[in-house]
């Protein structure tokens, strides 16, 4: 019996891995590229290896062997499916850890309070979006000026926004670092989904897929 309990282990490299090669993709350690690859080879090829690989180390001969390699494809199925996220929340996970590290998240939030109150004042140099802007943003939104940012910040993002949200009664506050990803300030908090994952209480890192 004690022999079974030697491959336990090896049944969770699987889910390691596929968590590991997403979030250190998104997180900028590794390409995206080598990520992904890694995260399906997670999916389609370790559970088969390892499950094979656990018959070695356990040297179990006859027919068991073939109920305990179909009992490890179980676990392992079972394992990346309930207990690890998604693979694009994993990649966005280490994207928010990426960008954590790169800003402050007190910083950003003083700055998106401050863009409030001045925009409530009637006092906040913004204006409207101009048509051929593709960024991700409710059309309704103004584009802040680089000169509302405090000196630390300015010149970080191609575009900061302010935008009303139907559902809150805090306005955004959108930090873009391309027409597809960045910071957004709000109210939300212990954000995690496959575009959105928090940074800190009210500050979000996200991503669209571009289709």
């Amino acid at each position: 019996m004690k022999r079974y309990f030697l491959g336990l282990p090896l049944l969770g490299a699987a889910p390691a891995l596929y968590f590991l090669g997403f979030y250190l993709g998104g997180a900028g350690f590794i390409p995206e590229n080598l990520g992904f690859i890694a995260g399906a080879a997670a999916m389609f090829i370790f559970p088969w290896a390892i499950a094979a690989l656990c018959l070695v180390v356990l040297k179990i001969k006859g027919p068991i062997n073939v109920v305990l390699f179909v009992g490890a494809l179980v676990i392992q199925v079972v394992l990346l499916f309930t207990v690890v996220s998604p693979g694009a929340t994993c990649q966005m996970m280490g994207t928010a850890h990426r960008l954590k590290g790169e800003f402050q998240a007190d910083e950003l939030r003083s700055c998106a309070e401050l863009i409030r109150q001045k925009f409530h004042a009637g006092t906040l140099s913004a204006r409207a979006r101009s048509k051929d802007d593709d960024f991700i943003a409710d059309p309704s939104a103004m584009v802040v000026s680089d000169s509302e940012l405090p000196n630390s910040l300015r010149g970080r993002f191609q575009r900061v926004y302010i935008q009303k949200v139907p559902e809150s009664d805090v306005e955004q506050v959108i930090f873009a670092l391309g027409p597809y990803r960045g910071i957004v300030c709000d109210g939300r908090k212990h954000m995690r989904g496959f575009s959105a994952c928090s940074i800190a209480d009210g500050v979000e890192a996200y991503r669209y897929q571009r289709l």
